[in-house]
């Protein structure tokens, strides 16, 4: 438990060992802050680093080898991972070098087998935190015989059983080594790699994190920094004695979809409420339009089925007619292709298939969400050039808020940022044409600095080196200019805006 006692550990026959909050917990507050037990790669490159020691490997010779200036083991595959870390012991460097040939003869992708064998190592040298990990979930009853079971055995096991150990170690057997890997799978958390090496995929496993409970929703908000540490903050006030929750997949998939990365990677059917209520607490995002009426959305109507598209039965909430799952697979597989098929580029032809798609899916489906994020990225590159086009701005906006207004039941805060600056530009365009009086130019820009505000409570949360921890500085000098600006306009003579005049003036024509 931190040494604040904010926290502390609770057992259910549903969930095992959780944590619940000790005291009331503010928005934003700290509840967690730790170091991880190991850290290591997901994605992989090739001739960049040592996947040893994490260090920057310097060419040997003419040829694309590369030797650790550490551990001076010459990688078949060189993994690019995170650097400056203290996870690689002088026993794990001397498991390298003993099995130099081994790894490189056999052509072995030794990446796969790094975190298992740290694992391995700690319970050798650190029997206090071994058995911490050692009573972490593995799930082995559900594991056993699986895909993922097979994979781990020949890529991970049975490569570490070959491997020569100093006699200090002792070699691991399968069952424990399946138990590790099973413990990895479970309870690990993605990470990014460090500013250093954007873009890299890893995974890092801590001992307090991991027991955080599931829901779809959760009521935290985690950052790391570039030393791995772990922060956890509540996203939202928590009481005294209530869960402490972190939502273990993507809150941008429908029911279904997220069900089925919790049942396959976590080995747990979660009944939160979002995933319990068929039109998940009204976001809709697994919704699709009645094909009869045209007026009500489909869902399923018993949300505990582990396959809804198979031998299921969908209503629709306005004409009550029903439909089987696999008219709505169909319908989805279909519009996926549509969706993969659409240049990324094109904001006319994304913008005609959102209307498209929109005559089968409620505007809130996760895979309108997922277009719709194709059609940011494209109205991002447009607005931050020198005169971008008013509509394409105002699109973006619109979209925006499409996406917040769903974000704001699953996970609130994420688009703020993003809304702010088309509303600057809208505004200020608008006063040039002299549509708008410089008071409502004021509001407007009053409501860009409102938006800006609420996004830096979640932007400052984030290490100073991360995209989002970056993204924040630079909001923060925004904020700045924008007060500065809404003052400069205050300070304008009040005139009526020119839309506003020539309405008046068509008005009177009218009642002559």
């Amino acid at each position: 438990m931190t040494p604040t006692a904010k926290y502390k550990i609770a057992h259910s026959k549903k969930l095992g060992r959780y944590l619940v909050t000790a005291k009331n917990i503010a928005a934003g507050e700290v509840i967690i802050r730790e170091e991880p037990i190991a850290v290591g790669p997901m994605v992989y490159k090739k001739d960049c680093f040592c996947f040893a020691c994490m260090r920057t490997l310097p060419k040997i010779g003419e040829g694309k080898q590369y030797a650790c200036s550490r551990c001076k083991f010459v990688p078949l595959c060189s993994v690019a991972c995170e650097i400056r870390t203290n996870l690689h012991t002088n026993e794990e460097c001397q498991i390298f070098k003993d099995n130099r040939d081994l790894l490189t003869e056999s052509g072995i992708d030794a990446a796969g087998i790094l975190l298992a064998l740290r694992l391995w190592i700690i319970k050798h040298k650190n029997p206090a935190v071994w058995e911490k990990i050692n009573c972490m979930e593995a799930h082995l009853d559900k594991r056993i015989g699986t895909s993922v079971w097979r994979d781990r055995e020949v890529n991970v096991v049975d490569v570490i059983r070959r491997l020569r150990w100093p006699t200090e170690i002792e070699p691991p057997n399968t069952e424990l080594m399946q138990k590790l890997c099973g413990i990895l799978d479970v309870n690990t958390f993605e990470l990014r790699s460090p500013s250093a090496l954007d873009g890299l995929l890893l995974r890092g496993l801590y001992i307090e994190a991991t027991l955080m409970a599931h829901d779809c929703r959760g009521n935290t908000h985690l950052t790391v920094d570039d030393n791995f540490q772990l922060t956890v903050y509540a996203s939202v006030a928590i009481k005294q004695n209530e869960p402490i929750l972190f939502n273990y997949t993507s809150s941008l998939l429908g029911t279904a979809d997220r069900k089925d990365h919790l049942r396959e990677g976590k080995y747990f059917e979660c009944e939160c409420s979002l995933c319990m209520d068929p039109y998940e607490l009204q976001s809709h995002l697994s919704s699709v339009l009645c094909p009869r009426c045209k007026k009500g959305f489909i869902a399923i109507q018993d949300t505990s089925i582990v396959d809804p598209y198979e031998r299921s039965r969908w209503q629709c909430q306005m004409c009550k007619r029903t439909y089987g799952g696999r008219l709505i697979r169909a319908t989805l597989n279909i519009c996926r292709i549509l969706i993969d098929e659409c240049e990324d580029v094109d904001i006319k032809k994304i913008d005609s298939l959102l209307k498209k798609l929109s005559r089968s899916l409620h505007t809130n489906h996760f895979l309108m969400l997922s277009l719709k994020q194709k059609l940011l990225t494209v109205c991002r590159k447009e607005i931050t050039s020198l005169n971008p086009q008013k509509k394409i701005v105002q699109k973006m906006l619109d979209t925006c808020k499409e996406i917040y207004d769903v974000l704001d039941i699953v996970e609130p805060g994420i688009m703020l940022y993003e809304m702010h600056l088309p509303i600057i530009i809208l505004a200020n365009r608008s006063y040039s044409a002299r549509e708008i009086s410089s008071t409502q130019l004021t509001c407007q820009l009053e409501e860009a600095r409102d938006l800006l505000k609420k996004a830096l409570t979640m932007l400052l949360l984030e290490p100073l080196t991360t995209p989002e921890g970056k993204l924040a500085k630079r909001a923060l000098e925004e904020l700045r200019t924008l007060n500065q600006n809404i003052s400069d306009v205050k300070s304008l003579p009040l005139e009526e805006p020119k839309v506003h005049t020539r309405r008046t003036k068509e008005h009177r024509k009218k009642v002559k």
